[in-house]
């Protein structure tokens, strides 16, 4: 299908060229990172990123696409697994790429894209559609969220009615989350070092609608998908152990509205039938996720508080609440071009344990030229070795980066 696409996009781009109008925009950045939590670790070096993103237009239609670089000097040691050089060392990719189709009350685009759902920052309650890229854990999504998901080709078509906004999607390949592989920084503590082949999906599509609409103030969005869950679980197949997707549905509903100074915001789902694993088995239970947030944005200070739970409908073991939370705040100095920012996440499951895990992260940039700008961040891990974010307890790190973000 990627093959095809990128035919029909160049074959209609040849035809059309002379009356097309082009834009691009992009960024090169270089970040050396240095470890604060294990010295004894092998250093970090550097981290090399340039993204490039055109777009061709030509009256109703556009084509868009996103070309992204990466190398990490870290995974060229020579002590380094082969296959941790090879997944981890570059990468090398268009990103994105489609073509938009624009009409009076529609709009239809094609291709290797992503889109969305939802109203939440960090959690994702109804954003069903991109899976993670988890190798370097939520670093890239921090920085900008679109990095740190996957692309997949998808029919997308959007409806605009007088009071109602409808969007169909159909996504024919379904994809995994990419974790990090065994020797990596990022990589899971429960995760085996050889994982068991993935069996794939006998109809791997999913598909899903939302609907959008303006009530009394109210922003208010519906939602429903029939498709596969992102993450692959284990299972035993004649004694033999693979790993492969399972069906999931889910009905979301998601709002925002003013609130005196502030916006209010929520996401709600209903999963009926979500799997989950339970050693080497899969169970299905229904599930429930609710989040809700606040905003304010005044005098050059930006805050964003978030709640969120996940609640498993049966009582069986292992099958715990776990609540999150997160404390995002941003400060702006315009007149000095100075920006600082405060990024704290914690995780909570409610057992008989009380588990709890948190993250930190503090920023403080400065741009010394117009689209030039320099950068100082910290980032640290806390809580035991097998919380979610305590697992990494040992990566917390210090980075300074430069970045030259460019536009023609």
């Amino acid at each position: 299908m990627n093959r095809i696409l990128s035919l029909t996009l160049l074959l209609l781009l040849s035809s059309s060229v002379a009356a097309t109008s082009f834009s691009s925009r992009g960024h090169a950045e270089v970040r050396h990172q240095q470890r604060a939590g294990n010295p004894d670790g092998e250093p970090l070096k550097q981290r090399y990123q340039a993204l490039l993103e055109g777009q061709l237009s030509n009256g109703r239609l556009t084509a868009k696409g996103i070309a992204l670089g990466r190398y990490r000097s870290q995974y060229n040691q020579a002590s380094s697994a082969p296959e941790v050089r090879d997944e981890m060392r570059h990468d090398a990719e268009l990103r994105e790429y489609f073509l938009s189709w624009s009409g009076d009350t529609f709009e239809l685009r094609a291709g290797k894209q992503q889109q969305a759902w939802g109203r939440a920052d960090y959690f994702r309650i109804v954003d069903v559609w991109n899976p993670l890229d988890l190798r370097e854990f939520l670093l890239p999504y921090f920085d900008n969220y679109s990095l740190g998901r996957q692309p997949r080709g998808m029919l997308i078509g959007d409806y605009f009615a007088s009071q109602w906004e409808h969007q169909l999607i159909i996504a024919p390949q379904a994809k995994t989350t990419r974790l990090a592989p065994a020797g990596s920084d990022f990589a899971l503590s429960a995760m085996p070092a050889q994982l068991p082949p993935q069996q794939q999906p006998d109809k791997p599509v999913d598909v899903g609608w939302r609907g959008k609409t303006f009530w009394s103030g109210n922003d208010i969005e519906l939602y429903a998908f029939r498709g596969y869950q992102p993450d692959a679980l284990l299972h035993l197949d004649q004694g033999k152990p693979f790993r492969r997707q399972t069906r999931r549905s889910m009905l979301g509903a998601s709002l925002a509205r003013p609130w005196g100074a502030w916006v209010i915001r929520s996401d709600l789902a209903y999963y009926p039938d979500e799997s989950r694993q339970s050693g080497s088995a899969i169970e299905h239970s229904r599930r429930s996720r609710a989040l809700i947030g606040l905003d304010r944005v005044a005098n050059e200070w930006s805050w964003n508080l978030q709640l969120a739970n996940s609640h498993w409908h049966d009582r069986q073991p292992g099958h715990d609440d776990v609540w999150e939370s997160s404390l995002a705040l941003e400060k702006n100095w315009s007149r000095y071009r100075l920006s600082s920012a405060l990024l704290w996440l914690v995780n909570h499951v409610d057992n008989r344990h009380g588990q709890t895990s948190q993250l930190w992260r503090a920023t403080l940039s400065y741009e010394f030229l117009p689209q030039w700008k320099i950068s100082v961040a910290a980032l640290a891990f806390d809580g035991k070795n097998h919380t979610q974010f305590g697992q990494f307890d040992d990566q917390d790190r210090v980075y300074l980066s430069l970045r030259r973000d460019f536009s023609f």
